[in-house]
């Protein structure tokens, strides 16, 4: 289930960031990130390797391709970090270097692996079964070793890098990009420890679980990391949206009772308890409005008829007092008892920036008052 999972993350990581407004060098590079990422576990799905066999006629074909695309997934990471570390200018031939060499390195792994004989069909333990063939061990030892490296550079920058930028989005992906390098190094280590399993007896079906929840495991923290600052501000936004629903939708009791009480108090005597449209406008709308009602409310309070109740203490008794004085002054107000403003203060608020989630809480206990 790990690997599916990985490719299905990747591959719509992909569809996104095609789809989104990033352009560039760097994108270029997440983009293709991706893509190898998305071959890399969807070939090694077993049933993804047998057709590769079957198609091309060439047994385990499938291992050589998905390790190839992990060699395309280290270069890409490698070109994201040094176009993010880099201008452009300076960054490309860099990167050209780089390409060259994990190129060169591909083509060394497929004379290995045409030079081996893995004419034995395995979809699932082909990785470990052939271990003991010297120009396969050969094979997987460039293999992982320009892994590890990769990913040990992924490590490093990404912390780096991590500590030097000023957007914290793009800060807590680099973090988790190298949480999931991590994995990437657990899985060369047991990818190591297979070549060695033979000379010494052992039997590397015993870690091979380790070294999936590393690739898989890895793979997943490091394609969420790289697509952090793409969606991550997103989320964001969402949660200040929901946040100011729900302070809309609260704010309603309260607002209703001053509105009916005092028509002229409300731009849009027709608003309903929720919104969704131009929310931020009707939000500060609504507390304008509710700050301008407690002002009118003014002259109908009366300190002296609110009884603070019990069991309550801190902020919930400060908006339960302050919301049975206001339920007192509507009162009073529908029968015209007004007192001198002069001698009845305006009721305590926290600071300004604090305001909105004040009167939500006095809209609240408002609203449990309306009940009893």
């Amino acid at each position: 289930m790990l690997y599916p999972l990985c490719a299905g993350i990747a591959w719509v990581s992909l569809l996104f960031k095609v789809l989104g407004r990033g352009r560039g060098p760097a994108a270029a590079a997440v983009s293709l990130f991706y893509l190898f990422m998305g071959l890399t576990f969807t070939i090694s799905d077993p049933r993804v390797w047998a057709l590769v066999s079957r198609v091309s006629g060439v047994p385990n074909l499938a291992l050589l391709l998905s390790q190839g695309a992990v060699i395309g997934v280290a270069a890409s990471q490698l070109a994201a970090l040094t176009y993010w570390e880099r201008s452009a200018e300076e960054a490309r031939p860099r990167v050209r270097g780089q390409t060259y060499a994990f190129i060169g390195l591909f083509a060394v792994m497929a004379g290995l692996f045409a030079a081996a004989d893995l004419s034995t069909e395995d979809t699932t333990t082909a990785v470990i079964r052939y271990a003991g063939n010297w120009r396969y061990a050969l094979y997987l030892l460039l293999y992982v070793t320009a892994f590890a490296v990769a990913q040990y550079l992924l490590v490093v920058r990404c912390l780096r890098y991590a500590r030097a930028v000023e957007g914290r989005w793009l800060s807590r992906g680099l973090r988790l990009a190298a949480v999931g390098a991590v994995g990437g190094l657990v899985y060369v280590v047991a990818r190591y420890a297979d070549v060695l399993a033979g000379p010494l007896g052992l039997d590397p079906a015993d870690w091979e679980v380790v070294a999936r929840l590393g690739a898989g495991g890895g793979g997943i923290l490091t394609l969420i990391g790289f697509s952090v600052p793409g969606w991550g501000p997103q989320v964001r936004a969402l949660r200040h949206w929901l946040r100011d629903y729900r302070a809309y939708r609260d704010l309603y009791p309260l607002w209703s009772a001053l509105r009916a009480a005092n028509p002229d108090l409300a731009l849009d005597p027709e608003a309903g308890r929720t919104a969704v449209r131009d929310l931020d406008f009707r939000l500060h709308r609504r507390v304008v409005e509710i700050l301008d009602g407690r002002r009118w409310l003014r002259p109908y309070q009366d300190p002296d008829a609110v009884v603070a109740p019990s069991g309550l203490s801190g902020d919930d008794l400060r908006a339960h007092v302050e919301a049975a004085a206001i339920a007192a002054a509507l009162s009073r107000a529908s029968v015209g008892a007004a007192e001198s403003a002069a001698t009845n203060p305006a009721p305590a608020t926290p600071p300004a920036d604090a305001e909105t989630d004040w009167l939500v809480r006095v809209s609240r206990a408002f609203s449990t008052l309306e009940h009893r």
